[in-house]
């Protein structure tokens, strides 16, 4: 079995690393006793579901399934680590000696597949293949997020997972006791060996298994139904809080519509055991439909209440004050807001299917940031008088309004230490006094941010053998998107290389600002560079300092390095996650 394992660059999809040494305190800090209380759910151990079927629950933020067949097992979801996924297989092993013969992805996130290579070791046995079962875009998205989008995606995800916070900030994660990265971690992703594009019925150690595209949290969402024991496995399509229908780390839209039919299908199965992804297993064929129907009513009902007042011609901020659960479903208790909230949901609906205009004009062609301040400034009647409604608002604990007077504060002052100070309170308190962790989290990570000066750094925890099998065309693709564009408006330079260790060749085409990755060896350029692959992508990756590179594992066919080394200064270099706004000063 051939095993790709992922890690872009120095480990792209990592999340939580810290840039400072100390981790932040947040001293006498409260929290809902609702949040508290929902740590339950995540209860470390292996809880046997029906015979022949185990789910770990509490070793990371996901849970894995254990299924046993007549010659063999299989898994479901593979945890975050390659240490998490050992520990889980381990566990596991104890409950049966039979071989792996099987994992099943139900999506790309990190929580349900970068654990894999760890089964593999622990439950594989030599001469015994190992299928890995996936969407058909499974691989893509994980790609997608190792390459273009790893440095914001990566940020936003620090804060709102909380990956900084002291054992007083940090409750849980409302789907999982904590994501469990760290400095040491490491990954094991394998590429899927079969992939279904809609609904496969397969027969694995004697297990029948139909394994159905089930959109919903992610496009390329899996379910798992075990007709002869009538378990469904519904990925992260449900578990115990109000669906994360939009995540505030940043997601393509996901289809409400989608996600409501998936959970459809699912309800017609008629399970009597549920072995979900995150949260504890449910049972009872009468219950799991009641779950079903309440999470699926209130997909459509945002759904569906949302672009009712979208038709009516109401904006975001005026559909929210519109749209909140019935009674009977606000008071569902797999409905809580522990990780998606109703309100974020309406805002996804709105953007999904309208895009970002709210259909105010005054939105076409906004002020910039710095000039709406200035003008907010005057208008308070200078930029004292700013800062003393500012003063005013703290002292009344107006905390939202703390927040929106700061941000222009701020943005005309970033070094204004009464300003900043206001802003952490209010973050603290705001973080404090939500029952949502996401939410709580980006507070809180926010506050240490600005006030410890805390900075999240990607861990560099790729190996050379999962760089190595990372696509060139992701990396040149990545690249692409680090071209500081206003540098080079009136540069046209082709610059060539060719890959000895692979026998690959591209073609850097710099056109005016706009940088076209060619998969050939273009006859004009202007420079022509041979490198071993690997040394390249380590070098963009941060790994190896660009003047050791250059000068250690480059050859210079055509051009020279000073040439080159000039032509790599029009990129971005790799750096810490980016400072929150209003702070990085970029209007």
């Amino acid at each position: 079995m051939k095993a790709r394992l992922l890690a872009a660059m120095g480990a792209a999809l990592v999340l939580g690393a810290c840039g400072d040494d100390a981790t932040p305190r947040f001293e006498r800090i409260t929290t809902p006793e609702a949040l508290s209380a929902h740590s339950a759910e995540f209860e470390r151990g292996i809880e046997q579901i029906t015979d022949g079927v185990w789910i770990a629950i509490g070793y990371g933020l996901a849970n894995s399934v254990l299924i046993e067949g007549d010659d063999g097992v299989i898994v479901i979801d593979t945890m975050e680590t390659m240490e998490e996924g050992r520990e889980v297989a381990r566990a596991f092993a104890e409950r049966t000696d039979k071989p792996l013969r099987a994992i099943v992805y139900t999506h790309n996130h990190t929580d349900h597949v970068f654990g894999a290579q760890a089964f593999v070791d622990v439950l594989g046995v030599q001469g015994v293949p190992v299928e890995i079962i996936g969407h058909a875009d499974t691989e893509k998205l994980v790609n997608r997020i190792v390459s273009e989008y790893r440095p914001i995606i990566t940020a936003r995800s620090f804060r709102m997972f909380g990956t900084a916070l002291d054992d007083a900030a940090f409750v849980n994660n409302g789907i999982g006791p904590r994501l469990g990265i760290d400095a040491e971690s490491r990954f094991g992703f394998v590429a899927p060996t079969r992939t279904v594009a809609e609904r496969t019925t397969l027969e694995i150690a004697g297990v029948r298994m139909e394994i159905a595209h089930a959109p919903g949290e992610t496009d390329d969402q899996l379910y798992v139904w075990l007709p002869d024991r009538r378990v469904l496995a519904p990925g992260d399509n449900l578990y115990k809080t109000f669906p994360n229908l939009y995540t505030i780390r940043g997601t393509p839209y996901r289809s409400l519509k989608d996600w409501a039919a998936s959970l459809d299908a699912m309800r017609a199965l008629g399970a009597e055991h549920v072995a979900p992804s995150h949260t504890r297993p449910l049972h009872g064929a009468d219950e799991i439909a009641r779950v079903l129907t309440a999470y699926r009513d209130a997909i459509r009902y945002v759904y569906d209440q949302t672009v009712r007042w979208m038709n009516a011609g109401l904006t975001p901020d005026e559909i929210v004050e519109r749209v909140q659960l019935p009674p009977h479903l606000a008071s569902e208790p797999y409905l809580q807001p522990f990780y998606g909230t109703v309100e974020w949901s309406v805002r996804a609906v709105f953007a999904g299917n309208l895009g970002w205009f709210d259909r105010n004009p005054s939105r076409l062609r906004p002020l910039a940031p710095r000039a709406e301040a200035e003008r907010m400034a005057r208008l308070a009647g200078g930029r004292d008088a700013l800062k003393g409604a500012l003063d005013t608002a703290a002292a009344d604990g107006d905390h939202q309004w703390v927040l929106e007077l700061s941000d222009h504060v701020l943005r005309l002052d970033p070094d204004d230490a009464a300003a900043r100070a206001a802003r952490v309170a209010a973050l603290t308190a705001l973080g404090e006094a939500a029952a949502n962790p996401n939410a709580r989290h980006y507070y809180l990570m926010s506050a240490a941010e600005l006030r410890d000066g805390l900075r999240l750094a990607p861990i560099n925890s790729g190996s050379d053998a999962m760089i190595a099998q990372l696509p060139m065309a992701v990396v040149m693709d990545a690249l692409a998107t680090n071209l500081r564009a206003e540098d080079v408006l009136d540069v046209e330079q082709r610059v060539a290389l060719r890959f000895p260790d692979t026998g690959d060749a591209w073609t850097l085409w710099l056109r005016r600002g706009v940088l076209e990755p060619v998969p050939a060896l273009l006859d004009e350029r202007d420079l022509l560079v041979e490198v071993d692959s690997l040394a390249w992508k380590k070098m963009l990756g941060g790994q190896v300092n660009p003047a050791l590179a250059i000068a250690k594992d480059m050859t210079f066919v055509e051009g020279g390095r000073v040439a080159f080394a000039r032509f790599l200064k029009h990129f971005e270099p790799v750096r810490a996650a980016p400072e929150p706004a209003p702070l990085a000063a970029v209007d």
